[in-house]
Protein backbone atom coordinates (compact mmCIF):
# COMPACT_ATOMS: atom_id res chain seq x y z
CA UNK A 1 0.00 0.00 0.00
CA UNK A 2 3.34 2.49 -0.31
CA UNK A 3 2.54 3.26 3.52
CA UNK A 4 4.51 5.45 5.19
CA UNK A 5 6.84 4.23 8.54
CA UNK A 6 4.28 2.57 11.38
CA UNK A 7 2.89 5.77 13.09
CA UNK A 8 0.74 5.60 16.20
CA UNK A 9 -1.98 3.32 15.48
CA UNK A 10 -5.76 3.65 16.31
CA UNK A 11 -7.06 1.70 19.17
CA UNK A 12 -10.86 1.38 18.18
CA UNK A 13 -11.15 1.57 14.18
CA UNK A 14 -8.47 2.45 11.48
CA UNK A 15 -9.57 4.59 8.31
CA UNK A 16 -8.93 3.16 5.29
CA UNK A 17 -11.32 1.98 2.87
CA UNK A 18 -12.15 3.62 -0.40
CA UNK A 19 -14.16 5.98 -2.53
CA UNK A 20 -14.27 5.25 -6.11
CA UNK A 21 -13.06 6.88 -9.20
CA UNK A 22 -15.50 5.46 -11.55
CA UNK A 23 -18.03 3.48 -10.06
CA UNK A 24 -19.98 4.59 -6.51
CA UNK A 25 -19.54 2.60 -4.00
CA UNK A 26 -22.70 1.76 -1.54
CA UNK A 27 -22.00 3.21 2.02
CA UNK A 28 -21.26 1.50 5.33
CA UNK A 29 -24.00 -0.98 6.06
CA UNK A 30 -24.43 -2.90 2.95
CA UNK A 31 -28.00 -2.31 1.48
CA UNK A 32 -30.11 -2.51 4.72
CA UNK A 33 -32.00 0.98 6.52
CA UNK A 34 -32.11 1.74 9.25
CA UNK A 35 -34.75 2.87 11.80
CA UNK A 36 -34.42 5.85 12.33
CA UNK A 37 -36.67 7.89 15.13
CA UNK A 38 -40.13 9.02 13.75
CA UNK A 39 -40.27 12.70 12.16
CA UNK A 40 -43.60 14.24 13.77
CA UNK A 41 -42.37 17.70 14.30
CA UNK A 42 -43.88 20.93 12.59
CA UNK A 43 -42.61 22.38 8.89
CA UNK A 44 -38.88 23.45 9.78
CA UNK A 45 -38.72 25.32 6.58
CA UNK A 46 -34.86 24.06 5.96
CA UNK A 47 -34.65 23.27 2.32
CA UNK A 48 -30.78 21.69 2.47
CA UNK A 49 -28.64 19.93 4.33
CA UNK A 50 -25.11 18.42 4.36
CA UNK A 51 -24.67 15.08 3.07
CA UNK A 52 -25.58 12.30 5.40
CA UNK A 53 -29.13 10.33 6.43
CA UNK A 54 -32.52 11.12 6.99
CA UNK A 55 -34.51 14.67 6.19
CA UNK A 56 -34.57 18.05 7.49
CA UNK A 57 -38.09 19.16 6.50
CA UNK A 58 -39.51 19.41 9.53
CA UNK A 59 -37.80 19.80 12.75
CA UNK A 60 -38.08 22.77 15.96
CA UNK A 61 -35.18 24.98 16.36
CA UNK A 62 -33.37 24.93 20.17
CA UNK A 63 -32.88 22.43 23.14
CA UNK A 64 -29.99 20.60 23.49
CA UNK A 65 -28.83 17.05 23.59
CA UNK A 66 -26.14 14.98 26.38
CA UNK A 67 -24.04 12.17 25.52
CA UNK A 68 -22.67 9.72 27.78
CA UNK A 69 -19.40 7.89 26.80
CA UNK A 70 -17.36 5.28 29.08
CA UNK A 71 -13.84 7.33 28.82
CA UNK A 72 -12.35 10.05 27.74
CA UNK A 73 -11.65 10.65 24.14
CA UNK A 74 -7.95 10.91 23.00
CA UNK A 75 -8.38 13.85 21.07
CA UNK A 76 -10.60 16.02 19.49
CA UNK A 77 -7.41 17.16 16.48
CA UNK A 78 -8.37 15.73 13.80
CA UNK A 79 -4.89 14.14 13.07
CA UNK A 80 -4.63 12.60 16.26
CA UNK A 81 -8.29 11.13 17.56
CA UNK A 82 -8.99 7.71 17.25
CA UNK A 83 -11.40 6.37 19.54
CA UNK A 84 -15.36 5.83 19.30
CA UNK A 85 -15.66 9.48 21.24
CA UNK A 86 -13.08 11.01 19.61
CA UNK A 87 -14.06 10.15 16.60
CA UNK A 88 -17.65 11.14 16.71
CA UNK A 89 -16.69 14.54 17.94
CA UNK A 90 -14.40 14.79 14.86
CA UNK A 91 -17.22 13.17 12.12
CA UNK A 92 -20.59 15.03 13.30
CA UNK A 93 -20.02 18.22 15.75
CA UNK A 94 -16.23 19.94 14.76
CA UNK A 95 -15.10 19.57 11.19
CA UNK A 96 -17.03 18.93 8.16
CA UNK A 97 -14.66 17.80 5.25
CA UNK A 98 -14.61 18.15 1.58
CA UNK A 99 -17.39 15.32 0.79
CA UNK A 100 -19.47 13.48 3.22
CA UNK A 101 -21.47 10.28 2.62
CA UNK A 102 -24.79 10.94 1.30
CA UNK A 103 -28.10 8.68 2.50
CA UNK A 104 -28.11 5.97 4.73
CA UNK A 105 -25.98 3.97 2.15
CA UNK A 106 -24.92 6.16 -0.44
CA UNK A 107 -21.37 7.21 -1.73
CA UNK A 108 -19.43 10.83 -1.44
CA UNK A 109 -21.55 13.82 -2.20
CA UNK A 110 -20.14 17.49 -1.86
CA UNK A 111 -20.00 19.53 1.52
CA UNK A 112 -17.62 21.53 1.83
CA UNK A 113 -16.25 21.17 -1.97
CA UNK A 114 -18.64 23.07 -4.28
CA UNK A 115 -18.83 19.97 -7.12
CA UNK A 116 -17.86 16.18 -6.95
CA UNK A 117 -13.83 16.05 -8.08
CA UNK A 118 -12.54 16.72 -11.77
CA UNK A 119 -10.65 13.32 -12.06
CA UNK A 120 -8.35 12.52 -14.72
CA UNK A 121 -8.78 9.45 -16.45
CA UNK A 122 -6.08 7.66 -15.49
CA UNK A 123 -7.24 8.26 -11.61
CA UNK A 124 -3.98 10.11 -10.53
CA UNK A 125 -5.41 13.90 -10.90
CA UNK A 126 -7.99 15.54 -8.72
CA UNK A 127 -8.86 19.41 -8.52
CA UNK A 128 -11.37 19.75 -6.35
CA UNK A 129 -13.71 23.40 -6.29
CA UNK A 130 -13.98 24.75 -2.50
CA UNK A 131 -17.48 26.40 -1.48
CA UNK A 132 -17.03 30.13 -1.29
CA UNK A 133 -19.45 30.52 2.07
CA UNK A 134 -17.41 28.33 4.42
CA UNK A 135 -15.62 29.79 7.50
CA UNK A 136 -13.98 28.78 10.71
CA UNK A 137 -15.49 28.33 13.83
CA UNK A 138 -13.55 31.92 14.35
CA UNK A 139 -14.95 33.59 11.26
CA UNK A 140 -12.08 33.70 8.62
CA UNK A 141 -13.18 31.56 4.94
CA UNK A 142 -11.71 28.72 4.49
CA UNK A 143 -9.29 28.51 1.19
CA UNK A 144 -7.41 26.16 -0.52
CA UNK A 145 -4.25 26.23 1.32
CA UNK A 146 -6.35 25.28 4.55
CA UNK A 147 -6.47 22.14 3.02
CA UNK A 148 -2.94 21.73 1.98
CA UNK A 149 -1.78 22.87 5.60
CA UNK A 150 -4.03 20.34 7.23
CA UNK A 151 -3.10 17.94 4.79
CA UNK A 152 0.90 18.35 5.05
CA UNK A 153 0.55 18.47 8.97
CA UNK A 154 -0.94 15.08 9.05
CA UNK A 155 1.97 13.71 7.06
CA UNK A 156 4.83 15.59 8.86
CA UNK A 157 6.54 13.05 11.28
CA UNK A 158 6.60 15.92 14.25
CA UNK A 159 2.70 15.49 14.79
CA UNK A 160 2.87 11.24 15.06
CA UNK A 161 -0.68 10.94 12.94
CA UNK A 162 -1.95 7.67 12.83
CA UNK A 163 -3.75 8.94 9.64
CA UNK A 164 -0.44 9.59 7.84
CA UNK A 165 -0.40 6.36 5.89
CA UNK A 166 -3.62 7.16 4.34
CA UNK A 167 -2.23 10.37 2.56
CA UNK A 168 0.34 8.09 1.30
CA UNK A 169 -0.93 8.00 -2.85
CA UNK A 170 -0.41 12.03 -2.92
CA UNK A 171 2.71 12.77 -4.86
CA UNK A 172 5.52 13.31 -2.42
CA UNK A 173 4.03 12.25 0.62
CA UNK A 174 6.47 9.51 1.21
CA UNK A 175 9.23 11.78 1.03
CA UNK A 176 7.85 14.26 3.18
CA UNK A 177 6.90 12.13 5.66
CA UNK A 178 9.91 10.56 6.29
CA UNK A 179 11.27 13.84 6.77
CA UNK A 180 13.59 13.88 3.10
CA UNK A 181 12.02 17.35 1.75
CA UNK A 182 9.78 19.64 2.84
CA UNK A 183 8.30 20.00 -0.51
CA UNK A 184 4.92 18.10 -1.05
CA UNK A 185 4.77 18.29 -5.44
CA UNK A 186 1.59 16.66 -5.15
CA UNK A 187 -0.25 19.64 -3.06
CA UNK A 188 -1.31 22.74 -5.16
CA UNK A 189 -3.79 26.19 -4.62
CA UNK A 190 -4.70 26.66 -8.05
CA UNK A 191 -6.27 29.87 -6.13
CA UNK A 192 -8.04 30.48 -3.19
CA UNK A 193 -11.24 27.96 -4.03
CA UNK A 194 -9.39 25.50 -6.04
CA UNK A 195 -7.09 22.71 -4.85
CA UNK A 196 -5.50 20.24 -7.22
CA UNK A 197 -3.74 16.87 -6.24
CA UNK A 198 -1.77 14.89 -8.44
CA UNK A 199 -1.16 11.30 -6.47
CA UNK A 200 1.43 9.37 -7.87
CA UNK A 201 -0.66 6.10 -8.90
CA UNK A 202 -4.63 5.40 -8.79
CA UNK A 203 -5.91 5.22 -5.40
CA UNK A 204 -9.57 3.90 -5.25
CA UNK A 205 -9.58 5.11 -1.93
CA UNK A 206 -8.67 8.69 -2.20
CA UNK A 207 -12.02 10.14 -2.41
CA UNK A 208 -12.71 7.98 0.80
CA UNK A 209 -10.11 10.16 2.19
CA UNK A 210 -11.74 13.24 1.52
CA UNK A 211 -14.67 12.47 3.20
CA UNK A 212 -12.54 12.21 6.31
CA UNK A 213 -11.93 14.59 9.35
CA UNK A 214 -8.48 14.31 9.23
CA UNK A 215 -8.84 15.88 5.50
CA UNK A 216 -11.02 19.11 6.87
CA UNK A 217 -9.05 22.41 6.68
CA UNK A 218 -7.29 24.22 9.59
CA UNK A 219 -6.56 27.56 10.46
CA UNK A 220 -2.90 27.13 11.02
CA UNK A 221 -3.34 30.45 13.46
CA UNK A 222 -5.05 28.80 15.61
CA UNK A 223 -3.33 25.59 15.94
CA UNK A 224 -0.37 27.58 16.43
CA UNK A 225 -2.02 29.77 19.05
CA UNK A 226 -3.49 26.98 21.24
CA UNK A 227 -0.69 24.98 20.71
CA UNK A 228 -1.16 21.57 22.93
CA UNK A 229 -4.93 23.11 24.19
CA UNK A 230 -5.67 22.81 20.34
CA UNK A 231 -6.31 18.61 21.14
CA UNK A 232 -9.05 19.68 23.51
CA UNK A 233 -10.88 23.38 22.06
CA UNK A 234 -9.92 22.86 18.49
CA UNK A 235 -11.14 25.66 16.09
CA UNK A 236 -12.89 23.65 13.14
CA UNK A 237 -15.61 24.13 10.50
CA UNK A 238 -18.41 21.92 11.88
CA UNK A 239 -22.27 22.46 12.84
CA UNK A 240 -21.02 22.62 16.20
CA UNK A 241 -18.00 24.58 17.98
CA UNK A 242 -16.82 23.59 21.32
CA UNK A 243 -17.15 26.11 24.14
CA UNK A 244 -15.61 24.31 27.02
CA UNK A 245 -13.55 21.34 28.06
CA UNK A 246 -13.67 20.35 32.01
CA UNK A 247 -11.51 17.49 32.77
CA UNK A 248 -12.24 17.60 36.20
CA UNK A 249 -16.24 17.48 35.64
CA UNK A 250 -15.67 15.14 32.97
CA UNK A 251 -17.85 17.35 30.29
CA UNK A 252 -17.62 19.27 27.00
CA UNK A 253 -19.54 21.51 25.49
CA UNK A 254 -20.69 22.24 21.68
CA UNK A 255 -22.47 24.72 20.86
CA UNK A 256 -24.43 25.44 17.48
CA UNK A 257 -22.10 27.43 14.57
CA UNK A 258 -23.81 30.40 13.81
CA UNK A 259 -21.90 30.35 10.43
CA UNK A 260 -22.84 27.27 9.22
CA UNK A 261 -23.41 27.39 5.65
CA UNK A 262 -27.13 25.29 5.59
CA UNK A 263 -29.44 27.84 6.77
CA UNK A 264 -31.31 26.70 9.73
CA UNK A 265 -29.34 24.12 11.01
CA UNK A 266 -28.08 22.60 13.18
CA UNK A 267 -31.35 22.83 14.95
CA UNK A 268 -30.16 21.82 18.41
CA UNK A 269 -28.41 24.39 20.49
CA UNK A 270 -26.20 22.76 22.51
CA UNK A 271 -24.61 19.16 22.47
CA UNK A 272 -23.12 18.08 25.56
CA UNK A 273 -21.01 14.71 26.22
CA UNK A 274 -20.03 13.32 29.46
CA UNK A 275 -18.00 10.54 30.21
CA UNK A 276 -16.33 8.17 32.98
CA UNK A 277 -19.47 7.01 33.25
CA UNK A 278 -19.70 2.87 33.27
CA UNK A 279 -22.61 1.28 30.46
CA UNK A 280 -24.80 0.66 33.76
CA UNK A 281 -25.27 3.92 35.13
CA UNK A 282 -25.74 4.68 31.44
CA UNK A 283 -28.36 3.00 31.13
CA UNK A 284 -30.02 3.76 34.28
CA UNK A 285 -29.39 8.12 33.42
CA UNK A 286 -30.84 7.14 30.00
CA UNK A 287 -34.37 5.81 31.43
CA UNK A 288 -34.32 8.11 33.85
CA UNK A 289 -33.93 11.10 31.33
CA UNK A 290 -30.42 12.76 32.82
CA UNK A 291 -29.05 11.74 29.35
CA UNK A 292 -30.60 11.37 25.47
CA UNK A 293 -27.60 8.91 24.21
CA UNK A 294 -24.81 6.21 24.47
CA UNK A 295 -22.24 6.97 22.89
CA UNK A 296 -21.10 3.64 22.55
CA UNK A 297 -24.78 2.50 21.91
CA UNK A 298 -25.43 -1.20 23.71
CA UNK A 299 -22.99 -2.86 24.88
CA UNK A 300 -22.93 -6.90 25.10
CA UNK A 301 -23.00 -5.98 29.13
CA UNK A 302 -26.39 -3.96 28.32
CA UNK A 303 -28.17 -6.34 25.54
CA UNK A 304 -29.28 -9.41 27.94
CA UNK A 305 -31.50 -6.44 29.99
CA UNK A 306 -32.55 -4.36 26.75
CA UNK A 307 -33.16 -7.09 24.12
CA UNK A 308 -35.03 -9.47 26.50
CA UNK A 309 -37.48 -6.44 27.20
CA UNK A 310 -39.59 -5.52 24.21
CA UNK A 311 -40.71 -2.30 25.75
CA UNK A 312 -37.19 -1.12 26.51
CA UNK A 313 -36.08 -2.56 23.07
CA UNK A 314 -38.54 -0.98 21.02
CA UNK A 315 -38.04 2.38 23.36
CA UNK A 316 -34.41 3.00 23.36
CA UNK A 317 -32.61 1.20 20.60
CA UNK A 318 -31.99 2.11 17.13
CA UNK A 319 -30.01 -0.91 14.70
CA UNK A 320 -27.63 0.56 12.57
CA UNK A 321 -26.39 -0.77 9.62
CA UNK A 322 -22.55 -2.09 10.14
CA UNK A 323 -19.33 -3.82 8.22
CA UNK A 324 -16.99 -4.65 10.77
CA UNK A 325 -15.40 -8.16 11.86
CA UNK A 326 -14.38 -9.98 14.82
CA UNK A 327 -11.17 -12.27 15.58
CA UNK A 328 -9.16 -13.91 17.80
CA UNK A 329 -5.88 -12.06 16.61
CA UNK A 330 -3.02 -14.17 16.98
CA UNK A 331 0.75 -13.00 17.42
CA UNK A 332 2.74 -14.86 15.05
CA UNK A 333 6.22 -13.44 15.98
CA UNK A 334 5.80 -16.28 18.73
CA UNK A 335 7.65 -19.28 18.71
CA UNK A 336 3.87 -21.33 19.53
CA UNK A 337 2.37 -19.43 16.93
CA UNK A 338 4.28 -20.14 14.04
CA UNK A 339 3.51 -22.87 12.81
CA UNK A 340 0.45 -22.07 10.22
CA UNK A 341 -1.11 -25.42 11.25
CA UNK A 342 -1.50 -24.25 14.79
CA UNK A 343 -3.07 -21.48 13.94
CA UNK A 344 -5.50 -23.14 11.24
CA UNK A 345 -6.47 -25.73 13.92
CA UNK A 346 -7.63 -22.98 16.40
CA UNK A 347 -9.95 -22.08 13.77
CA UNK A 348 -11.01 -25.56 13.45
CA UNK A 349 -11.55 -25.54 17.17
CA UNK A 350 -13.89 -22.63 17.74
CA UNK A 351 -17.50 -22.71 18.28
CA UNK A 352 -18.29 -19.55 16.75
CA UNK A 353 -22.22 -20.33 17.16
CA UNK A 354 -21.37 -20.25 21.19
CA UNK A 355 -18.93 -17.27 20.92
CA UNK A 356 -21.89 -15.03 19.24
CA UNK A 357 -24.66 -15.92 22.17
CA UNK A 358 -22.20 -13.72 24.48
CA UNK A 359 -22.60 -10.57 21.93
CA UNK A 360 -26.55 -10.78 22.55
CA UNK A 361 -26.69 -9.90 19.11
CA UNK A 362 -23.66 -7.78 18.42
CA UNK A 363 -22.19 -10.41 16.51
CA UNK A 364 -23.18 -13.02 13.82
CA UNK A 365 -21.00 -16.24 13.49
CA UNK A 366 -18.65 -15.87 10.44
CA UNK A 367 -15.29 -17.63 9.79
CA UNK A 368 -13.98 -15.93 7.36
CA UNK A 369 -11.87 -11.97 7.00
CA UNK A 370 -14.27 -10.33 5.22
CA UNK A 371 -17.91 -9.51 6.96
CA UNK A 372 -20.32 -11.73 5.32
CA UNK A 373 -22.59 -8.85 3.97
CA UNK A 374 -19.89 -7.18 2.58
CA UNK A 375 -21.29 -4.80 -0.74
CA UNK A 376 -20.35 -5.58 -4.02
CA UNK A 377 -18.25 -8.26 -2.95
CA UNK A 378 -18.15 -12.12 -2.86
CA UNK A 379 -15.40 -13.86 -1.84
CA UNK A 380 -13.85 -17.04 -2.92
CA UNK A 381 -12.82 -18.60 0.27
CA UNK A 382 -14.99 -21.60 2.42
CA UNK A 383 -14.92 -20.13 5.96
CA UNK A 384 -13.78 -21.93 8.78
CA UNK A 385 -16.27 -24.11 10.79
CA UNK A 386 -16.37 -25.64 14.41
CA UNK A 387 -14.27 -28.90 13.42
CA UNK A 388 -12.76 -30.21 16.28
CA UNK A 389 -11.53 -33.62 15.20
CA UNK A 390 -9.65 -31.76 12.40
CA UNK A 391 -8.35 -29.17 14.84
CA UNK A 392 -6.79 -31.99 16.82
CA UNK A 393 -5.35 -33.59 13.58
CA UNK A 394 -3.53 -30.59 12.80
CA UNK A 395 -2.29 -30.14 15.44
CA UNK A 396 -0.92 -33.27 15.64
CA UNK A 397 0.73 -33.04 12.65
CA UNK A 398 2.44 -30.19 13.57
CA UNK A 399 3.90 -32.03 16.43
CA UNK A 400 1.72 -30.70 19.49
CA UNK A 401 0.43 -32.64 21.96
CA UNK A 402 -0.13 -29.67 24.46
CA UNK A 403 -0.07 -26.22 24.02
CA UNK A 404 0.27 -22.90 26.56
CA UNK A 405 -1.31 -20.00 25.41
CA UNK A 406 -2.22 -16.54 26.87
CA UNK A 407 -5.24 -14.56 25.87
CA UNK A 408 -4.18 -10.42 27.35
CA UNK A 409 -8.05 -8.84 27.60
CA UNK A 410 -8.48 -5.68 28.57
CA UNK A 411 -11.90 -4.32 29.73
CA UNK A 412 -14.23 -5.07 27.10
CA UNK A 413 -17.27 -6.98 27.96
CA UNK A 414 -17.75 -9.18 25.38
CA UNK A 415 -14.02 -10.36 25.22
CA UNK A 416 -14.05 -11.06 29.30
CA UNK A 417 -16.81 -13.27 28.07
CA UNK A 418 -15.84 -15.14 25.14
CA UNK A 419 -11.84 -15.36 26.30
CA UNK A 420 -13.41 -17.78 28.82
CA UNK A 421 -15.94 -19.91 26.16
CA UNK A 422 -12.63 -20.43 24.32
CA UNK A 423 -10.60 -21.79 27.20
CA UNK A 424 -13.27 -24.37 27.61
CA UNK A 425 -13.46 -24.61 23.28
CA UNK A 426 -9.52 -25.04 23.15
CA UNK A 427 -9.47 -27.44 25.89
CA UNK A 428 -11.28 -30.01 23.92
CA UNK A 429 -8.08 -30.24 21.49
CA UNK A 430 -5.17 -29.69 23.42
CA UNK A 431 -4.60 -26.28 23.97
CA UNK A 432 -4.71 -24.65 27.83
CA UNK A 433 -5.73 -21.11 27.25
CA UNK A 434 -5.07 -18.94 30.11
CA UNK A 435 -6.30 -15.00 30.60
CA UNK A 436 -4.40 -11.97 31.59
CA UNK A 437 -6.66 -9.23 32.35
CA UNK A 438 -5.39 -5.65 31.90
CA UNK A 439 -6.30 -1.97 31.70
CA UNK A 440 -7.04 -0.66 28.23
CA UNK A 441 -3.85 1.74 28.45
CA UNK A 442 -1.44 -1.39 29.29
CA UNK A 443 -3.48 -3.55 26.65
CA UNK A 444 -2.59 -0.78 23.24
CA UNK A 445 0.58 -0.29 24.78
CA UNK A 446 1.02 -4.40 24.72
CA UNK A 447 -0.40 -4.79 20.91
CA UNK A 448 1.85 -2.00 20.33
CA UNK A 449 5.12 -3.67 21.58
CA UNK A 450 3.85 -7.10 20.24
CA UNK A 451 3.81 -8.33 23.71
CA UNK A 452 0.29 -9.84 23.58
CA UNK A 453 0.38 -13.33 22.21
CA UNK A 454 -3.67 -13.83 22.06
CA UNK A 455 -5.90 -11.17 22.06
CA UNK A 456 -9.48 -9.75 20.94
CA UNK A 457 -9.62 -7.60 18.23
CA UNK A 458 -13.20 -5.60 16.92
CA UNK A 459 -12.63 -4.05 13.67
CA UNK A 460 -15.28 -1.44 12.28
CA UNK A 461 -14.91 -0.26 8.77
CA UNK A 462 -15.41 3.28 8.19
CA UNK A 463 -15.64 2.53 3.98
CA UNK A 464 -18.01 0.17 2.64
CA UNK A 465 -14.71 -2.02 1.13
CA UNK A 466 -12.75 -5.10 2.81
CA UNK A 467 -10.06 -3.48 1.52
CA UNK A 468 -10.14 -1.23 5.12
CA UNK A 469 -10.13 -4.22 7.07
CA UNK A 470 -7.71 -6.33 4.94
CA UNK A 471 -5.60 -3.28 4.23
CA UNK A 472 -5.17 -2.01 7.78
CA UNK A 473 -4.93 -5.00 9.52
CA UNK A 474 -3.21 -7.82 7.36
CA UNK A 475 -0.90 -6.04 5.00
CA UNK A 476 2.66 -5.56 6.35
CA UNK A 477 2.64 -1.87 7.00
CA UNK A 478 -0.89 -1.88 8.00
CA UNK A 479 -1.84 0.71 10.53
CA UNK A 480 -3.69 -1.82 12.54
CA UNK A 481 -1.53 -4.95 11.93
CA UNK A 482 -0.74 -6.13 15.17
CA UNK A 483 -0.53 -9.45 14.60
CA UNK A 484 3.08 -8.72 13.47
CA UNK A 485 1.73 -10.73 10.08
CA UNK A 486 3.45 -10.21 6.97
CA UNK A 487 2.61 -12.16 3.43
CA UNK A 488 4.47 -10.65 0.18
CA UNK A 489 1.61 -11.89 -1.78
CA UNK A 490 -1.08 -10.11 0.43
CA UNK A 491 0.96 -6.99 0.37
CA UNK A 492 0.85 -7.01 -3.26
CA UNK A 493 -2.82 -7.76 -3.81
CA UNK A 494 -3.92 -5.11 -1.42
CA UNK A 495 -1.49 -2.66 -3.45
CA UNK A 496 -3.37 -4.13 -6.77
CA UNK A 497 -6.97 -3.66 -5.11
CA UNK A 498 -5.58 0.08 -3.71
CA UNK A 499 -4.78 0.40 -7.58
CA UNK A 500 -7.31 -0.53 -9.20
CA UNK A 501 -9.96 2.10 -11.63
CA UNK A 502 -12.61 0.11 -10.93
CA UNK A 503 -14.96 -1.58 -8.28
CA UNK A 504 -15.19 -4.91 -9.88
CA UNK A 505 -11.15 -5.07 -10.59
CA UNK A 506 -10.68 -3.92 -6.62
CA UNK A 507 -12.57 -6.67 -4.90
CA UNK A 508 -11.21 -9.36 -7.73
CA UNK A 509 -7.55 -8.29 -6.28
CA UNK A 510 -9.30 -8.56 -2.53
CA UNK A 511 -10.96 -11.78 -2.76
CA UNK A 512 -7.47 -13.73 -3.34
CA UNK A 513 -6.08 -11.39 -0.62
CA UNK A 514 -8.93 -12.46 1.51
CA UNK A 515 -8.14 -16.31 0.27
CA UNK A 516 -4.24 -15.94 1.22
CA UNK A 517 -4.80 -14.57 5.04
CA UNK A 518 -7.71 -16.93 5.65
CA UNK A 519 -4.82 -19.88 5.20
CA UNK A 520 -1.92 -18.15 6.57
CA UNK A 521 -4.66 -17.65 9.41
CA UNK A 522 -2.74 -15.12 11.54
CA UNK A 523 -6.41 -14.89 13.58
CA UNK A 524 -9.25 -16.81 14.59
CA UNK A 525 -12.31 -15.52 12.29
CA UNK A 526 -15.38 -15.42 14.65
CA UNK A 527 -17.97 -13.50 13.66
CA UNK A 528 -19.43 -9.90 11.51
CA UNK A 529 -20.33 -6.94 13.72
CA UNK A 530 -23.33 -5.32 14.71
CA UNK A 531 -24.11 -2.24 16.04
CA UNK A 532 -27.13 -1.21 18.02
CA UNK A 533 -27.75 2.45 19.12
CA UNK A 534 -29.63 3.77 21.87
CA UNK A 535 -31.35 6.88 22.73
CA UNK A 536 -33.68 8.74 24.64
CA UNK A 537 -37.52 8.87 22.89
CA UNK A 538 -37.61 12.49 23.07
CA UNK A 539 -34.60 12.85 20.06
CA UNK A 540 -36.33 13.57 17.53
CA UNK A 541 -34.87 12.19 13.54
CA UNK A 542 -32.07 10.43 15.39
CA UNK A 543 -29.91 9.20 12.49
CA UNK A 544 -26.27 7.41 12.51
CA UNK A 545 -24.29 5.54 9.93
CA UNK A 546 -21.13 3.41 11.54
CA UNK A 547 -18.66 5.60 10.08
CA UNK A 548 -19.61 8.68 11.88
CA UNK A 549 -21.51 7.83 14.38
CA UNK A 550 -24.71 10.41 15.20
CA UNK A 551 -25.77 13.17 13.04
CA UNK A 552 -26.44 15.76 15.53
CA UNK A 553 -26.65 18.43 12.48
CA UNK A 554 -30.23 17.57 11.81
CA UNK A 555 -31.24 16.09 14.94
CA UNK A 556 -34.24 17.67 17.56
CA UNK A 557 -36.16 17.43 20.29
Amino acid sequence: MNLPGRLNRRGFFAIGGAGTLAVAMAACGGRSEMTATQMEGPPSGVTAAPPGPGRVDRGRPGGSVVTAWTAEGNSYDAAIGYDLHSWEALTSLLYMPLYRFSGQNGSAAPAAAAAMPEISQDGTRYVIRLRRDFKFHNGRPIVADDYIYAWRRVLDPATESWAAPYLASIRGADEFAAGKTTDLPGLVAKDDYTLAVELKEPDITFLGQLSQPYTAALPREEVERLGDRFKRQPVGNGPFMITSYDTKNRQATFVRNPLFPWPGLPFLDQVVYRWGIDPALQFLQLQNGNIDILGEGLTPSLAARVQGNTKVRDMFTVPVPTLGASWVAMNVASEKLADLRIRQALNWATDRDQLAKYSRGLQVPWGAVIPEDEPDYRGKLTPYSYEPERAKALLKDAGVDRLELEFCCNEDDYWLNACQVLQQQWAVVGVNLTVKSVSNAAFWVALENGEAEVFGRNYYQVQPTGLDLVGGNFATSGSSNYQGYSNPAVDELVMKSQRSLTVEDSNRYLADAESIVSVDAPGVFTGSLKFIAMRSPRVQNYQMRCETGTYYDRMWV
